[in-house]
């Protein structure tokens, strides 16, 4: 899958650079320390060790939790290529995961993501492209470490209207492929989870500042499985969502809107109300950076006499440079999944929090030492459960 994931974000790439040969190399913003740049072409490199201690408990198990010595190795590059009108990105990811004792939990994980926009002036169009060979766990309900293979395939344009307005069309399909075999609770999780979810959206994005940007638009979606059609879905939705650049106090960006989930199946619940989705990074006197996540959506379940459940939940974590190159950390969380459907539908309650402590080797090195507690209550007896876990980590290249 990877293979086909590069020859398509090169065949999209030559494409453009043969329908523009003109382009003549432009400035650019000054490179991230470390990178090495060739003309128009930059390539910054990175490296992190993560989890590297004692998983308390491998398998999230309610009693009798096995532990084991593990790490995970990552190695990656950004590949940035920009021109007069033409920019294009490539990240290659790969995790070595180790455990010690348990096997079953070793694994490669690869991920490959390319993104190529033109600006013709009034009209941008961007394509992208994205693959994922993982056997990490799709969410915080699925504690089976199952390899599948995901897939995502996205175009759109923004055709400015205004100096501060732009009307956005995008277009996104996602293909999530288990492979046969892979379980978890004796359910067969290729049954649960293979699908295919196509999106498309239009709407208006306004500048509101230099650095802010307001996007309300409305999405169509429909989602398809290839071996449960019983739980097919249609979606429409409306999202305004805020943009933050990155030369601001605030960078990423925050969305509350709303849902319409309506299930193809007349004996599946339907679902309708309030979704959003935050992510919001914010640096203070230099000194302080927080990092806010809140979701709320609908999520289908493996269990499929459960349908879906609501999950909504997110987390904070503040990090204080103490002083010198010494920084510390702490972290906090709480996520509630409320299923729907069923004779008795569950409700499980999640919570993490920990902190650590790190030394920063200039401004592309940082090792650091951190505890982390994950405990998630049910009123199903086997679903509970609580784990510990001490690690170490480094990091070179891009800190955060």
């Amino acid at each position: 899958m990877n293979g086909r994931i590069r020859r398509g974000i090169a065949a999209v790439a030559a494409a453009l650079a043969v329908s523009y040969p003109g382009l003549a190399a432009a400035g650019q913003d000054p490179p991230p320390a470390g990178t090495i740049t060739f003309g128009p072409l930059r390539v910054t490199p990175g490296l992190a060790l993560s989890d590297a201690g004692v998983d308390d408990n491998v398998f999230n198990e309610p009693v009798d939790p096995k532990h084991d010595y593990t790490f995970t190795i990552t190695p990656r590059a950004l590949l940035a290529f920009r021109m007069r009108r033409l920019n294009a990105t490539y990240l290659a990811t790969t995790d070595y995961v180790y455990y010690q004792k348990y096997s079953s939990e070793r694994g490669t994980n690869t991920s490959s993501a390319g993104r190529v926009e033109v600006d013709l002036g009034r009209l941008k169009p961007y394509g992208t492209i994205q693959g994922v060979n993982t056997k990490a766990r799709l969410n915080s309900e699925v504690d089976a470490r199952a390899r599948h293979h995901d897939v995502t395939y996205g175009t759109g344009l923004a055709f400015k209207i205004a100096s501060r307005t732009n009307v956005v069309v995008n277009a996104t399909q996602v293909e999530i492929d288990y492979e046969p075999d892979e379980q978890f609770r004796g359910v067969d999780l290729e049954q649960s989870f293979n699908s295919r979810r196509r999106v498309a959206d239009a709407g208006l994005a306004i500048a509101l500042t230099p650095i802010t940007t307001l996007t309300v638009a409305v999405a169509r979606e429909e989602q398809r499985f290839q071996l449960s059609p019983d739980r097919d879905s249609n979606t429409w939705r409306i999202a305004p969502t805020f943009t933050f650049s990155p030369t601001g106090v605030l960078s990423g960006s925050a969305s509350v809107g709303y849902r319409r989930f309506t299930p193809v199946s007349p004996t599946m619940p339907s679902y309708t109300g309030l979704v959003s989705a935050v992510n919001v990074n914010a640096t203070i006197y230099g000194r302080h950076q927080m990092v806010a996540q809140f979701n709320r959506d609908v999520q289908y379940s493996y269990d499929l006499e459960n349908d879906y459940y609501i999950g909504t939940g997110g987390s904070v974590t503040w990090t204080w440079l103490l002083f010198g190159p010494i920084d510390v950390r702490g972290t906090g969380g709480r996520n509630v999944m409320d299923y729907r459907g069923g004779t008795t539908p569950p409700h499980d309650t999640s919570f993490q929090y920990g902190g650590g402590v790190g030394y920063r080797f200039g401004s592309r090195a940082r090792v650091g030492a951190n505890i982390l507690v994950t405990r998630r209550e049910s009123n199903r007896p086997d679903r509970g459960f609580r784990n510990q876990r001490l690690f170490v980590g480094l990091t070179w290249g891009t800190i955060s």
